[in-house]
């Protein structure tokens, strides 16, 4: 293993296929990379670990040509493929070319069905040749969206979604493959086939730089591994050299320590408190044509209290909260918070009796600073009307500096001051998770709903999250429903957990019940092998 403090140009590997030497991006003059170099051998799996913000989807953007459409410019720096330049080429042309990137968070598009979704990965091909093989390829790769293939993407499981958005991209037939956080919202047993597809495709003869979170995996299944932090690369070697060191194991692996979430005293920025209600849901039941989503789940969250819902990908656990936030309707039974019957209302009327949430894929504004992001979470609590906000009354004044004090004690707590007036763009993934935890908290809850607060985040960047959601609850005393697959944080945070799987729900209890679950254990992992204290275990330190 290497440190670049000691080699600033490490030798490259025989057979380089891609090469990226002395690499210098900057976003409008702030620097993402600085010297950052990096060798693809032919046939390799390359990982690129950091955290988030270290740079990686910055390197894949220079790597893919998008990086402009992001405001970004390559500074200085070469990036070839066999010794042909990519620098400046357009990104169709890049793609002709053999590199192709999967980006992060599952881009699918979720109007299309299946094979319309794999036929545009194919625009890329530059020809109409091999097409043929191409989906009978990805098909293989992927028996369930063959299964699938007449299916709308955007009522795909997580799981299916990711398999799709990696299927869409070998339609262009890469040469080397471009991988951006593809364990992202996925559960344990769905993340090992991910893993096992990744080396096939290798296997077939596509080099491959695989970004990851999830270092577990990463060095399981790649070659070569290559650290960064802060825009540059400070360890690199084979897998096996950075499983062993010390850095890695503790801060990526999460090794030597356990979840320490803790409680620290926070001022609350918001002065409308209200008080928690009970969440009780009967029967639910929510059919999409000949799919059954979820089928008759029961359970009931208490005030003031953290209620997990996990379960495998495909489970209903999206679905859960799209009904229960009036996004879906449902077919059967009813959710009720307090004395109102959620799942009669439409989600304005739901989202007036303080029920907020977050997004499993985010859902702000790319465009706009984080401080306007939070602005818009206080929209339905502003009084002032369009014409009088549009003439800057004194009311309308006074009433935009309150939502702005509000919106900057809020920042504070989650650790966003100093990005306020940055564009959103411009923030690493793990930020802007929390912006979108801090926009939904801008809304006031009392009931706060969380669909993966934490995919796409290490281990310490998870107990950071851990540790604000834990503020969050006890300061604002509101009810909060987690879907989440990172176990060792359910477990850390939730009072109680309901597990569901093909929509049913095979358990609800508290969490050392749960994680011992012959039947949970057998939905979430796919095996019950080994003792019940064991595979208890397993369960209860999933997670990067």
């Amino acid at each position: 293993m290497t440190s670049t403090e000691v080699q600033d140009h490490p030798a490259e590997p025989a057979g380089a296929l891609l090469d990226v030497r002395d690499l210098h991006v900057s976003y409008g003059g702030v620097s993402a990379l600085r010297g950052v170099s990096l060798s693809v051998p032919e046939g390799e799996i390359v990982a690129m670990l950091g955290s988030n913000g270290a740079g990686k989807t910055t390197l894949l953007r220079a790597l893919s040509g998008t990086l402009a459409m992001q405001g970004g410019t390559i500074d200085s720096g070469t990036v070839e493929l066999k010794g042909r330049s990519l620098a400046g080429l357009d990104p169709a042309v890049i793609v002709r070319e053999g590199v192709v990137q999967a980006p992060e968070g599952r881009r699918i598009f979720g109007e299309l069905t299946v094979d319309e979704n794999l036929r545009a990965g194919a625009f890329g091909r530059g020809r109409r040749e091999g097409r043929a093989e191409a989906f009978a390829r990805v098909y293989e790769l992927f028996p369930q969206l063959q299964e699938r293939r007449g299916q709308q993407g955007g009522l795909l499981s997580g799981g299916e979604q990711q398999m799709l958005a990696i299927g869409r991209a070998l339609m262009a037939e890469p040469k080397v493959l471009l991988l951006d956080e593809p364990s992202l919202g996925l559960a344990p047993q769905v993340l090992e086939k991910i893993g096992e597809i990744i080396q096939l495709i290798n296997r077939q003869g596509t080099s491959i730089v695989l970004v990851e979170q999830n270092a577990g995996i990463a060095l399981k299944i790649a070659d070569r591994a290559t650290v960064l932090e802060v825009g540059q690369v400070t360890l690199e070697g084979s897998s096996a050299e950075l499983s062993e060191s010390d850095e890695v194991r503790e801060r990526y692996l999460g090794l030597g320590r356990g979840p320490q979430i803790g409680k620290v005293e926070v001022v609350t920025p918001v002065t409308g408190r209200r008080s928690a209600l009970p969440l009780t849901v009967e029967d639910l039941t929510v059919r999409f044509g000949g799919l059954t989503a979820l089928s008759e789940v029961s359970f009931t969250v208490e005030p003031d209290s953290t209620h997990a819902v996990i379960g495998p990908n495909g489970a209903g656990k999206s679905t859960l909260l799209n009904v229960l936030t009036g996004v879906y309707r449902a077919t059967k039974g009813r959710a009720r918070y307090g004395d109102a019957v959620l799942t009669d209302l439409r989600s304005p009327r739901i989202a007036a009796l303080g029920v907020s949430r977050t997004f499993q894929n985010l859902a702000l504004s790319p465009t706009s600073t984080v401080a306007q992001n939070l602005l818009l979470g206080r929209h339905r609590l502003t009084k002032a009307g369009f014409v009088s906000a549009g003439l800057r009354l004194p009311a309308a004044r006074r009433e935009q500096a309150e939502q702005e004090r509000v919106v900057a004690g809020i920042a504070e707590v989650l650790g966003l001051s100093d990005h306020l007036g940055v564009p959103l763009t411009s923030l690493a993934y793990g930020d802007r998770k929390r912006v979108e935890l801090a926009r939904a908290l801008c809304a006031e809850p009392s009931l706060l709903l969380l669909d993966e607060p934490v995919a796409g985040m290490n281990s310490e960047e998870s107990q950071q999250m851990a540790r604000m959601i834990a503020q969050v609850r006890e300061t604002l005393g509101i009810s909060i429903v987690l879907v989440e697959h990172d176990m060792a944080f359910v477990m850390g945070l939730a009072d109680r957990v309901t597990v569901l799987d093909f929509g049913l729900c095979i358990a609800d209890g508290m969490p050392d019940e749960v994680q011992r679950d012959p039947e949970v254990l057998k939905a979430y992992l796919g095996s019950t092998e080994g003792s019940e204290e064991e595979v208890g275990e397993e369960i209860g330190e999933a997670g990067p």
